[in-house]
């Protein structure tokens, strides 16, 4: 009786060591570090997931025109061309119930204004303009 019990303590100490060298189990996917503001349109999603995952966009917050954009097992999602507004995604384990949604992100795009744009070309050109006239002032005459 004294052996089985030994046998079982060391079993139960082998099953506890390897529940503990594996490591935390991810429940259900979350964001990793989401932006919140975007200015030129594009930005990447990351997230933590134990498997598949589901991935929607929406303009409002009750989702209701939610579309899925990324469904699979990567663990980002890089997103651009979004004009200016909110824009708000969820995510789900892809063998999960369709309303069990595990996370949710709002992202807020708002792009350079065209004066700033502007002001960056015109800079740009004067810098080109000034580039000249030194590589021409300082070529061999002769």
């Amino acid at each position: 009786m004294l052996r089985l019990a030994a046998s079982f303590g060391r079993l139960a100490v082998l099953a506890l060591t390897l529940v503990l060298l594996a490591g935390p189990v991810l429940a259900e996917p979350r964001f990793d570090d989401p932006p919140e503001h975007s200015a030129d349109g594009g930005f990447t999603l990351h997230w933590e997931a134990p498997g598949a995952v589901v991935l929607e966009r929406a303009s409002g917050p009750d989702f209701d025109d939610a579309r899925v954009i990324y469904e699979g097992g990567d663990t980002s999602s890089v997103i651009s061309g979004l004009p200016d507004g909110e824009y708000r995604f969820r995510l789900r384990a892809a063998d999960a119930d369709q309303d069990d949604w595990s996370d949710r992100i709002t992202v807020e795009v708002e792009h350079h204004s065209l004066a700033r744009a502007f002001g960056f070309f015109a800079v740009g050109g004067a810098v080109f303009l000034v580039l000249i006239v030194v590589l021409l002032r300082g070529r061999p005459r002769g």
